[in-house]
C-alpha cells in the first residue's frame, strides 16, 4: 500500500548544484548566498527586510526580542492550534502570555479586545494551517491601542486576505523552512519586517548582539577602530546568540524559492479537491499548509486513515495550556478556552502538500467519508 505521507520535501538537482556551488565557494557562513536569499525572500514575500535565521522557532524569538518589550510586558496569543515555540519566545524573554480563545482555528478577535490590559503591548499569532482571521480588525484593534503585532507565517506562505500578503500586516512576520512546510531548507527560518530599526535591531540579536550589522559586501566591518577601546566589530550591545543560516542552506533555500509559486498551485488544488469532495467551503486565497478535520471520534478516525495508509497530524498542541510544559508558567487566561478545548478533543488534519495526485486527494476524501459512516 503506498502511504500518502502528510509532508514531504521535494528537491532535486538545481538545489544540489547550488550546495556545492557554495561549498566550492569557499565560504560557508553569512555571505553571498546568504544575503541574495535575504533580499530574494523579501522580494517574495513584499517586505522590505528579510533576516535569515536557522529556524522558525529562531526566527519567533528573535521577531519577538526585536521589539524591545519591558520585561512583564504581555502578549496576547491564542491558546487554541498554538505550537509550543510561539509560546517558548515569551517565557524565555520575561513577557507575560494571555492566551484567548479561538474562533474554529482562528483567533477570536472578540476575545482580543477583552484581553487588553494595561500591561498588554503586542499581539502574536500564527496563521494556522495558511488560514487568516480578520486582518483589517485586528490591525485596527492593534493601531487603536498601540499594540505591536507579529504573524508567525509558518502554515502561511502566499495566503492573501484581499490581495494582501500574510506576513505584510504587522510589525514583524516570521516564516519556518522546515521539511514540511512550503518550501524547506532542511531547518532554517526567516523574519520579516518592512521597518528598518527593527530589522537593525533583529539583525544583532541574531549575530550575538554584536551592534556591527555590516555585511560582507562592505567586507568587514566600515567603522571597526572608531570607537576605542573597542573593536566595533566586537562591540556587543544587546543580548543575542547565533541564530544565523549557514551559505549550504541559503543556497538550497534560493532554488526553492523558485518553486513556491508552482508548490503553492498545487496545494490549493489539492485543498480545494478535498473540499468539493467533503461539501466544505473553499476559499481560493488560503496557500494550505494541510486540511483541517474535526470529529468528536478524532482518535479512532486517525487510527482508521492510518491504516488506509493516509498520514494524519492532530492539530498541533490543541489548546497549549493543557500539556505539562505551559500549565504553570506565569500567564493570564481570559475566558473558558472551550474553542481551544474543541481543537484538542477534535481536530486534526490530513496532507495537500505538493507531492499528493488528484486520485490521492480523492482516495483521502473517500476515506474520510468513511469515518463517519
Amino acid at each position: 500500500m503506498e502511504r500518502l505521507e502528510y509532508a514531504r520535501a521535494i528537491y532535486g538537482d538545481p538545489e544540489k548544484q547550488a550546495v556545492r556551488r557554495s561549498l566550492d565557494s569557499g565560504w560557508l557562513s553569512g555571505g553571498h548566498e546568504t544575503l541574495a536569499f535575504e533580499r530574494e525572500f523579501a522580494q517574495v514575500m513584499k517586505n522590505r527586510f528579510a533576516l535569515s535565521v536557522n529556524s522558525g522557532s529562531s526566527a519567533d524569538i528573535v521577531a519577538l526580542q526585536a521589539l524591545g518589550l519591558p520585561r512583564g510586558s504581555e502578549v496576547i496569543t491564542p491558546a487554541g492550534a498554538a505550537f509550543p515555540t510561539t509560546i517558548a519566545p515569551m517565557v524565555y524573554l520575561g513577557l507575560r502570555p494571555v492566551f484567548v480563545d479561538v474562533d474554529g482555528l482562528l483567533l477570536d478577535l472578540k476575545e482580543v479586545e477583552k484581553a487588553i490590559g494595561p500591561d498588554t503591548k503586542a499581539i502574536m499569532f500564527a496563521h494556522t494551517l495558511g488560514q487568516m482571521p480578520d486582518m483589517a480588525i485586528l490591525t485596527k484593534i492593534a493601531r487603536d491601542n498601540g499594540l505591536r503585532v507579529v504573524e508567525d507565517v509558518c502554515d502561511a506562505v502566499g495566503s492573501t486576505q484581499n490581495g494582501k500578503l500574510a506576513g505584510t500586516f504587522g510589525d514583524m512576520a516570521t516564516v519556518s523552512l522546515y521539511p514540511a512546510h512550503h518550501i524547506t531548507t532542511g531547518e532554517g527560518g526567516m523574519v520579516l519586517t518592512n521597518n528598518p530599526k527593527l530589522f537593525r535591531e533583529a539583525g544583532s540579536i541574531r549575530d550575538w548582539g554584536r551592534d556591527c550589522t555590516c555585511t560582507p559586501e562592505a567586507r568587514g566591518c566600515m567603522n571597526r577602530f572608531g570607537n576605542p577601546p573597542f573593536d566595533h566589530r566586537y562591540y556587543y550591545t544587546r543580548i543575542g546568540g547565533n541564530f544565523k543560516m549557514n551559505e549550504m542552506t541559503a543556497a538550497f533555500g534560493r532554488e526553492q524559492l523558485k518553486r513556491l509559486e508552482g508548490f503553492i498551485e498545487l496545494r490549493r488544488r489539492n485543498y480545494r479537491i478535498l473540499a468539493e469532495e467533503l461539501h466544505e467551503p473553499y476559499n481560493p486565497e488560503i496557500s494550505p499548509f494541510a486540511y483541517p478535520i474535526f470529529s468528536r471520534h478524532k482518535m479512532r478516525d486517525m487510527e482508521f486513515l492510518n491504516e488506509q495508509g493516509i498520514d494524519t497530524r492532530t492539530l498541533f498542541a490543541g489548546n497549549i495550556l493543557r500539556h505539562p510544559a505551559f500549565k504553570d508558567i506565569d500567564c493570564r487566561v481570559v475566558g473558558d478556552l472551550s474553542g481551544s478545548d474543541k481543537v484538542l478533543n477534535e481536530a486534526y488534519f490530513v496532507g495537500v502538500g505538493p507531492h499528493l495526485t488528484p486520485s490521492n486527494m480523492l482516495y483521502i476524501a473517500d476515506k474520510i467519508k468513511q469515518c463517519s459512516q
